[in-house]
């Protein structure tokens, strides 16, 4: 349950937080500098990470904070 407890987490302008880990593989990854939100569905589907593994990728979605 608290698997990430310690690691640092990437937020952004409009609230989405992430854990930098690669979905995929666990590594940490480089994350983009900005994201796509939509204001009705929530997070675009797009890639959001660099993994040096697994290529573009997604970080770990957090939730939604202010």
């Amino acid at each position: 349950m608290y698997e990430y407890e310690s690691v640092r987490r990437i937020s952004y302008d409009c609230g989405a937080v992430f854990i930098p880990i690669c979905e995929k593989c666990s590594r940490f990854v480089k994350p983009d500098n900005e994201i796509k939100v939509n204001e009705i569905t929530g997070l675009s589907e797009e890639t959001n990470a660099t993994c040096s593994k697994c290529g573009r990728t997604h970080m770990i979605f957090e939730g939604f904070f202010e």
